[in-house]
């Protein structure tokens, strides 16, 4: 196992977070609204909250680095790059010990994350 400082000097994304992400894929930018909204009336703080949309004044570089980052294991991170890529809007929760809520919020509203494509799950949480 590597250090820190080792990792660092690899290029390798250390995580700096260790706690769940929960992450919702949305088909439409319609969805991913509805679903922001909800989080807001549920809520959720707007630092609670990531949204990756294809607007054309927000530039995205490197979306599954950031979610590694994040504590996103790699294999998912490039799963949610890639549903960026192909068009589909992003929503990231930070949700402080409210995972169920965020679960359900994003899911009622039509988001589904890189386990079979409609479960939406805790990302970056140790098992």
């Amino acid at each position: 196992m590597c250090s820190d400082r080792e990792l660092h000097e690899k290029g390798e994304i250390m995580p700096t977070y260790q706690m769940p992400i929960i992450v919702g894929v949305f088909q439409d930018e319609a969805q991913a609204k509805k679903a922001v909204e909800e989080l807001h009336n549920a809520n959720f703080g707007r630092d609670q909250l990531g949204v990756a949309t294809h607007d054309p004044h927000m530039v995205i570089d490197n979306l599954a680095q950031d979610f590694m980052k994040l504590g996103v294991p790699q294999e998912r991170a490039s799963y949610y790059e890639h549903e960026f890529q192909t068009g589909h809007v992003i929503v990231s929760v930070r949700p402080d010990g409210r995972e169920a809520d965020a679960r359900r919020i994003l899911q009622d509203n039509g988001g589904y994350d890189a386990s079979l494509g409609a479960t939406i799950t805790s990302e970056g949480a140790k098992q």
